[in-house]
């Protein structure tokens, strides 16, 4: 049947069957779905809501990568399988640890397999007895949480291989507590070269979460803390916060046992990767350098040895290299007791980060400030004349004499610099003051810290009367007097000699000061930061200190380094027909016994200059510690100059 109301379209009627059809149907699969839920499913549910809870869990960031400065990997992330203890089957339902028989066996089951010793570092001592270290921690501290539904799940091991992998799968139905998950593993493709600068990362100790405000120490209960890996050491250290990123949140539901009964996961917190880090080290050159100096170290049979190439302008490093050294890549995670106690055993001492740790006395190298500090003053000028001789005495009648016993005649302080004459300098420090030339040691930046971005950096020894007086009183030390002789003290000073030490980096920032006209750099390694969202951030470093001295009395220092190395009465013939004009200054260091002829027995051998001559980019310092003569370094930066020329590095 058909209405028609006025002029309007008709209506049939069986529009309304269809309507009643459908609402009926609809309230029938209400009806049904509420018999399901409250009769059939009814327990069920009840058990859920009662027994089953929302787990919080973190999503891991991926680390920043950290490049050389033409976009080479110098740290990145690779694939591997992590081990982790679920450790939710332990407690009962008032949050307490109950179940100690259990992780015992465990823990024992994860030792036949992967060995003794955990990769985790927050888990010190043996392995069973560092776990209910740990849980005893969270049943103390639980409380303190209003979050303390995060899955407590520790991380045991990192980068499992093949065999680990299968046969701990194999017993995820006898342990359900065992939990292996695909994350990923920090690598550093080029290992030894590297791994003093870069440093290394590892899982978070209990101690980092105090000391580092970033890591949340106050949630660390909730928030699994323990399975944080961050920078031990080096750059991934200093730049830890940026490289680390922000971690998301993830929730899941679980029954009481930790398992997750539902495939559903939902993201509470988007997670964020950490920045990308980008350094001023040239890849190549560093490898270059760490070579040549491992070859020296053994044909000279030093100890260890150290490079720095520095750009003059900026601070910017291009090497920075130390022989012998380490693998990163073995400490990542967790190093085996062995193996550490191997590298810390070793008496090369391959775990010093000598061009920033090694504190040693400068010898000749240190003329260069000297010149500089009196030429400023006015304690010389360009026209001073000393005599080196044979039979040169102090007051007291005690003998000083030039390196070998040589006599090099009357000397300007350019002639001084060019044959590194001890006399020279002796005759100057004798007709002034210490105190006076210390003020030009102290803008140079000996006994300070130059502010470079690695931990560890040492300052050196400021050669001082007070300095020497305080060394004198310190226990054990019985070869120093507690007097400041002005003679002695001082001309063993202006040669490097005394109580001064320096460290590589100091040497090689302070010959910079001197190549571009008197500004101390702040040395440094990052140069640029680039966030997840591509965002670029340039880093910037202010100098230090401008204005050391008059352009003149630095000018006249370069023209002696000059001389040095291609006047006519050069010292460093190593450097004369290098492929780049090099001004430079050599230095050995003496120490030890004396011999029979009243020698020093070992000696420290050093060079360091800058590059090229009339238009300077780069500084250098390079140190081979007890490795004889000083032309043993300069032979050393020679190879490497003309590899760096021929390599096109330069501007």
């Amino acid at each position: 049947m058909v209405y028609k109301i006025g002029n309007e379209k008709k209506i049939n009627q069986w529009n309304f069957v269809y309507a009643f059809i459908i609402a009926a149907g609809a309230f029938f699969l209400l009806i049904s779905s509420l018999v399901d839920l409250q009769l059939v499913r009814g327990s069920e549910f009840e058990s859920r809501s009662k027994n089953n809870q929302v787990n919080l869990s973190y999503i891991y960031p991926n680390r920043g990568v950290i490049y050389d400065r033409n976009d080479n990997k110098l740290a990145e992330n690779i694939p591997a399988t992590n081990l982790y203890l679920n450790l939710e089957p332990f407690y009962n339902n008032e949050g307490n640890f109950t179940e100690e028989d259990r992780l015992v066996s465990v823990t024992a089951k994860i030792e036949e397999i992967i060995g003794s010793g955990w990769v985790n570092a927050s888990l010190e001592d043996a392995p069973k007895d560092s776990l209910f270290r740990y849980i005893e921690f969270l049943n103390v501290n639980q409380d303190e949480s209003e979050n303390y539904n995060f899955q407590s799940e520790i991380l045991i091991a990192t980068d499992l291989g093949n065999e680990e992998t299968i046969r701990l799968k194999s017993l995820s139905t006898q342990y359900p507590e065992i939990k292996l998950e695909e994350g990923s593993k920090r690598y550093y493709p080029e290992g030894k070269p590297f791994s003093h600068l870069l440093g290394y990362v590892s899982v978070v100790t209990g101690d980092d979460l105090k000391d580092l405000d970033y890591l949340g120490y106050e949630d660390f209960v909730a928030s699994n803390g323990y399975n944080d890996i961050i920078g031990q050491t080096g750059i991934e250290n200093v730049y830890d916060r940026s490289l680390l990123g922000v971690k998301g949140i993830k929730a899941v539901e679980v029954d009481a046992s930790g398992n997750i009964t539902s495939d559903v996961e939902r993201v509470v917190e988007e997670v964020k990767s950490g920045s990308s880090v980008k350094l001023s080290i040239d890849r190549d050159s560093q490898v270059k350098m760490y070579k040549l100096l491992g070859e020296a170290v053994k044909k000279y049979g030093a100890t260890g040895g150290a490079a720095i190439v520095e750009n003059v302008n900026s601070g910017e490093l291009s090497v920075l290299a130390t022989y012998p050294s380490y693998d990163n890549n073995d400490f990542v995670g967790g190093i085996s007791q062995k193996a550490y106690d191997k590298l810390n055993l070793d008496t090369r001492n391959p775990l010093l980060n000598r061009p920033i740790s090694a504190q040693l006395p400068p010898g000749s190298t240190f003329k260069t400030i000297a010149a500089v500090g009196a030429l400023d003053s006015g304690a010389i000028d360009l026209n001073t004349v000393y005599v080196s001789r044979s039979g040169y005495t102090f007051s007291n009648g005690a003998s000083f004499q030039e390196y070998h016993g040589n006599a090099y005649g009357a000397l300007t302080v350019k002639d001084a610099i060019s044959v590194s004459s001890n006399i020279f300098f002796c005759e100057t420090i004798r007709h002034w003051d210490i105190d006076e030339l210390d003020k030009y040691y102290v803008k140079f930046g000996i006994g300070s810290l130059t502010g470079i971005d690695l931990d560890g950096e040492a300052e050196g020894r400021l050669p001082s009367p007070k300095n020497k007086i305080a060394l004198s009183k310190v226990p054990g030390v019985t070869w120093l007097e507690p007097i400041w002789y002005p003679e002695g003290d001082g001309c063993n000073t202006v040669i490097g000699q005394g109580i001064t030490l320096v460290t590589p980096i100091q040497m090689s920032n302070w010959i910079a000061a001197i190549a571009n006209g008197g500004t101390l750099q702040t040395p440094h390694l990052a140069i640029e930061m680039k966030d997840s969202s591509g965002k670029v951030e340039a880093l910037k470093f202010e100098p230090i200190r401008k204005n050391l001295a008059s352009r003149n009395a630095i000018k006249s220092v370069r023209e002696g380094m000059r001389l040095a190395v291609a006047g006519p009465r050069r010292s460093i013939i190593a450097l004369t027909d290098a492929k780049v004009h090099v001004a430079a200054k050599t230095g050995t260091a003496e120490f030890g016994a004396l011999n029979s002829k009243g020698e020093y027995e070992h000696t420290h051998a050093w060079v360091t200059g800058f590059f090229p001559y009339e238009n300077p980019e780069y500084s250098f310092s390079l140190l081979l510690e007890d490795g004889g003569e000083s032309f043993h370094s300069a032979e050393v930066m020679r190879q490497f100059i003309d590899w760096f020329a021929a390599e096109g590095k330069l501007k």
